[in-house]
């Protein structure tokens, strides 16, 4: 069979409405204008299923040296692209003497029940952070490359040393899409993904390598510093330590396939974002399900990356 017209393509060509403001929708599902991934609730699960599994890769939702000052309470806390605002809530109730802000452009984040130190604004964070300068002693912001062209992202993080206060701390946190020891067909249809979404959209998906230079070009940031995560990709990883309990390596073993699971979930969603890239009918759907089960196989792997660095002091 040639190469035909993905069907993600003629469908958004069908049904795409007219974009008002930052949404537009293609058939059911509602899109932001500069974000790649739907906005609905199967996204909003995703996200918050995301959440849990790299609180519990890296052991804490952050790795920036703030955890007293939240917990003598009195700080203010920006979460830039809160998505359903799970981040603000969780810190929230660990540091109820703190206040937590979120700031997204869907407001998928609750808005009536919710802890007392908690709040949302609804904001294309591309035009700039509406707030002031200097008004937070930790800026947050994680997994942002599929709402971000490259271009945007030096003033991103310019605008995240913007908002925080003199002696208080920003944080990135990101994963590439590139997968090791992923296999033959997986690595050419993944490769394809990110070339197009590079080449066509301005995406970048091995955003990890660009990110100090964006933070060392900033010259109101210092103490910068950066770590980073394995993650197994699939059930292979099993045991990690002789010693270990068998429910231990069972617990393990399921969390790692989580994460793969995770993975396949955010890529099914990005049907829409790839429609110009030429797949045969039916193609990418296949594809995504190979991966899965080549990521496994092979062993597979990927990263994650924290970023932080200090406003330098007044």
């Amino acid at each position: 069979m040639g190469k035909v017209q993905s069907k993600y393509n003629r469908n958004r060509s069908q049904s795409c409405t007219t974009p008002t403001r930052d949404h537009e929708y293609c058939g059911k599902r509602k899109y932001s204008i500069s974000y790649a991934l739907p906005l609905n609730n199967n996204e909003v699960d995703r996200l918050t299923s995301q959440h849990y599994i790299f609180n519990n890769i890296w052991g804490g939702d952050f790795s920036s040296p703030v955890h007293r000052l939240l917990e003598c309470g009195g700080a203010k806390v920006l979460d830039v692209g809160c998505g359903p605002g799970v981040f603000v809530l969780e810190m929230a109730n660990r540091y109820p003497m703190t206040s937590f802000t979120g700031v997204d452009i869907a407001d998928a984040y609750p808005h009536f029940i919710k802890p007392e130190n908690t709040s949302f604004k609804r904001a294309n964070i591309t035009g700039g952070l509406p707030f002031a300068d200097n008004s937070f002693d930790f800026v947050y912001m994680r997994f942002m490359m599929f709402a971000l062209v490259i271009k945007e992202w030096p003033f991103i993080i310019n605008e995240l040393a913007r908002v925080c206060k003199p002696g208080g701390w920003i944080e990135v946190m990101e994963r590439d899409i590139y997968w090791y020891n992923e296999g033959e067909r997986t690595n050419k249809w993944r490769t394809k993904v990110v070339e197009g979404l590079r080449n066509e959209k301005g995406i970048e998906l091995s955003i990890c390598s660009h990110i100090p230079g964006f933070f060392k070009a900033n010259e109101q940031l210092t103490n910068f510093s950066s770590d980073e995560r394995i993650q197994p990709l699939g059930s292979w990883a099993g045991p990690i330590g002789k010693f270990s309990l068998q429910n231990e390596f069972f617990l393990i073993s399921l969390k790692c396939k989580a994460y793969a699971q995770t993975i396949m979930w955010g890529a099914k969603n990005l049907s829409q974002a790839i429609s110009t890239i030429s797949f045969e009918e039916g193609e990418y759907e296949k594809l995504v399900e190979i991966a899965m089960e080549e990521l496994d196989k092979n062993k597979a792997f990927d990263k994650s990356h924290r970023f932080w660095a200090m406003k330098k002091p007044l």
